[in-house]
């Protein structure tokens, strides 16, 4: 019994280490009853309680636009985000607050690398950014 206990470890272990090193996807807080998923192309997270914050960036190319396709589910708490070019938050490309459930596009392209951050207290719902292929 104890093998198996150990063997489930390691691949929980590993599982962690895989999907940390699969997206460069950062954040900090605590998660109740949460699924993430991050990639390449993706940073998105279903919970029934977030509070704290997620970031990844999406590096744009010179004559290149990327859609970024972002929808956000508020049943409880808040929750705000921001797309903004080298962190520049005064300038973003979006920035909102206390965000309701809804869904929209935001279009980049300027080249650059843009900052992409949800940040969330008590709140309940989901976020999903998606861009690229």
């Amino acid at each position: 019994m104890k093998k198996y206990g150990y063997l489930s470890m390691f691949m929980t272990v590993l599982i962690v280490l895989m999907s940390m090193l699969s997206a460069c996807t950062v954040g900090s807080g605590t998660v109740k009853n949460g699924v993430e998923y991050n990639s390449s192309t993706k940073m998105a997270m279903l919970y029934d309680e977030f509070s704290g914050y997620k970031q990844t960036h999406i590096d744009v190319r010179q004559n290149e636009t990327v859609e970024v396709v972002v929808s956000i589910v508020t049943e409880k708490g808040s929750i705000d985000a921001y797309i903004a070019k080298d962190n520049d938050i005064a300038n973003s490309s979006y920035e909102g607050h206390d965000i309701p459930t809804m869904s929209f596009t935001v279009t980049l392209s300027e080249p650059g690398r843009y900052t992409v951050r949800v940040d969330a207290d008590k709140h309940k719902g989901s976020y999903s950014f998606s861009w690229g292929n």
